[in-house]
Order: C-alpha cells, then sequence, then structure tokens
C-alpha cells in the first residue's frame, strides 16, 4: 500500500559519490551562483561559477590549491570560486573541501583510476601579472563526472524532476528483460555502472514480469527507444548476486550487483559512478535520477529525469516509519542501511510504501 505523508519522507538508497583527483576534489552538489563551502564555514566570497567564469580557478590551480566541484552543467564543471584579490591572484584561504575518505578503498582508488580517462576542458581568460598568463587555448582539468546518485528501492517514481541532458549522467543504466538477441526488450528498471563490469542496482529488478533481467543499456536517455543511438550500447547481463538477507516482502536489503558479458568501453556518454565509502559525511541534500512516474500514480517518464531533495534525519523518519507488522518496513528504520529523504514544499520525491 503506497502512503504519501504531509512530508513526503522517502526511503531511498543513495549512493554518495565523491570527485576524487589526486588533490582529492569533492562534489558539493551546490547550483550555479550559491555560496560554497571554503573548508571551515560557507563564505559570501566563495561562490559556485562555470570553470570558464571563474577568474581565479587557474591560480588556484597553479598554487595546488585545488577547487572543490559544485556541480555540472553537461559536461561543464561548476566550481567553488575563490574571491579576488586587488592583485588579481587567487585568495590565500583554504580551498573549499569536504570531509576526505579517512583510509585507503579500493572504490576511491578505482574512481582515481577512472578520473585519468576524463579531462574536463577549459578556456582561461585569466591574465596575472604574476604569471603573464593569457591565452585561449584549451586547458584542462583532470575530474570524474560524479554526481549523487540512488537506486529507487521500492516502485520506480521521479516526482517533480528535470529532464537530464546528454552526458549528465554517464552511470546510469537502463535494464532490459528479454532473453534473445532479436527478441524485444522490456526495460523495467534503473542501476548505476560502478566499473567496467559490474552494475549496482535493487534486488527487485533481478525479476520483472516474470522475466529475469538480460540486458544493460548505457548511455541512454530515453526509455521508450527500441535500439541503440550513437551515444548508448548494449550489453549483455551474464551474472547476478542478490543481498543474502534480502526478502522481496519487505524493504531491508533491496540490493544486487550485476555482471556484464564484457568489459564495458568509456566514453563521454557511458562511465562509472564513484562509490562514496565515508559513514561521516554530514550531507543535507540528495539527487535521485531514474525513469520513474512524474506525478503520484501517474505514468512514467520517457526521460531520464533528476530531483534534487533534501535529506532527513533519522529520528524524524523512524517517528514516521515506526515498526508495523502490516508494513513493508515493518522492523521500522534501520539507521545503519537506510537514509530518509524528500520534500514537502516542491512535491519533489521518488517513493513510499508501506
Amino acid at each position: 500500500m503506497t502512503n504519501c505523508f504531509y512530508f513526503k519522507i522517502i526511503l531511498v538508497f543513495v549512493v554518495i559519490c565523491a570527485i576524487i583527483s589526486e588533490n582529492e576534489m569533492y562534489l558539493l552538489n551546490l547550483p550555479e551562483g550559491t555560496t560554497c563551502q571554503n573548508g571551515i564555514n560557507n563564505s559570501p566570497d566563495y561562490v559556485c561559477k562555470l570553470i570558464n567564469n571563474c577568474s581565479t580557478v587557474e591560480g588556484d590551480i597553479r598554487a595546488g590549491k585545488y577547487p572543490a566541484i559544485c556541480s555540472f552543467i553537461g559536461n561543464d564543471p561548476v566550481v567553488c570560486c575563490s574571491p579576488s584579490t586587488s592583485g588579481g591572484t587567487a585568495s590565500e584561504g583554504p580551498p573549499a573541501i569536504l570531509r576526505p575518505v579517512a583510509k585507503s578503498y579500493s572504490a576511491p582508488e578505482m574512481c582515481r583510476q577512472y578520473s585519468e580517462l576524463l579531462k574536463f576542458k577549459y578556456d582561461s581568460v585569466h591574465s596575472s601579472v604574476e604569471t603573464n598568463f593569457t591565452t585561449s587555448e584549451p586547458k584542462y582539468l583532470n575530474a570524474l563526472n560524479c554526481l549523487n546518485n540512488n537506486n529507487e528501492l521500492l516502485t520506480q517514481r521521479i516526482v517533480g524532476g528535470n529532464v537530464a541532458k546528454p552526458g549528465e549522467f554517464p552511470y546510469m543504466v537502463l535494464l532490459g528483460y528479454g532473453g534473445r538477441v532479436n527478441e524485444e526488450k522490456l526495460w523495467g528498471c534503473g542501476g548505476s555502472l560502478i566499473s567496467n563490469r559490474w552494475i549496482l542496482s535493487a534486488a527487485h529488478c533481478v525479476i520483472n514480469s516474470g522475466r529475469t533481467v538480460s540486458w544493460a543499456r548505457l548511455g541512454d536517455l530515453k526509455i521508450e527507444s527500441d535500439t541503440e543511438n550513437k551515444n548508448s550500447r548494449d550489453y549483455q547481463i551474464v551474472d547476478y548476486v542478490v543481498y543474502p538477507e534480502y526478502n522481496r516482502s519487505y524493504v531491508y536489503h533491496d540490493v544486487a550487483l550485476f555482471r556484464l558479458q564484457k568489459d564495458v568501453e568509456f566514453s563521454d556518454y557511458i562511465r562509472p559512478v564513484c562509490l562514496n565509502t565515508n559513514r561521516l559525511l554530514h550531507l543535507t541534500t540528495a539527487s535521485i535520477i531514474g525513469w520513474g512516474m512524474i506525478r503520484s500514480n501517474g505514468p512514467t517518464s520517457p526521460d531520464l529525469l533528476r530531483a534534487d531533495i533534501s535529506l532527513i534525519t533519522i529520528e524524524r523518519c523512524q517517528k514516521s516509519y515506526p515498526p508495523n507488522l502490516y508494513a513493508r518496513a515493518v522492523h521500522g528504520i534501520f539507521d545503519d542501511s537506510m537514509i530518509c529523504a524528500g520534500d514537502s514544499k516542491e512535491g519533489k520525491d521518488t517513493c513510499s510504501v508501506s
């Protein structure tokens, strides 16, 4: 039974991704024009700007002060731009950072490796007396287009979302059903590419309408596409691993991995997401991405959608979802494996089921 509470508190499984380069850059998930974190507090002097419009970025990078990435507009990074000084050089204040992972994990290491596959281009028009640097030649900034992403735990719904642009979420995957090569594919679930061979998704996506998941389409934005386009590729799924404690009757442990038959060929439209490994990050917003319903109990969207939503404290969520023998969240909310998110004012959410 689907319940829409007044605050539209929802359960989402969020893969929080970080932008990690050799100097540990991070995604702030802030839109262009907003103030951004300078390492201690939000400062009106630090503003999220397109990298082309940030006059101090070249000086900061030369000084080893790599700016945090606020977000992306298409493939162009929006950086946390430090304030200009009278001399035209970068501020001596600390660069924008978030808390780094405490120790080395395989996920951050793979993220670093994948970051080398992509270089973001920008045209520098900044002129400095100290560097005598004026050019319109392309310069490059190593980074991985890596955004907050979730895989929906329950029914797929992206309410209040905006249509994604080509290459904006290159890790998003359509999961298809239908075993034969020439058989019409049913696209019924979404997932995230996490390596050159593995996809992270929900365990309930293994079976759809009586058919087992067998295909993965990468680089596509439209769920109604019958064939590959110039940016997309289809890969056969040959194996899957379901979380051992998953039970279809409940919402818990709804996680699965899907293995592809061959390695994925990366491009501007197909790249893996970075997996978060730091459980101590204190974030206030998340992004939900998918081809779900565009309004409550309404039709699904043919286009890939994104909606930014607010994270809600576990304590508040536990009050809204107490243990209930007749609900799918029979044991209530697990604070070690669940995140609550939703927006009460703007009408943006994924789904809530009890």
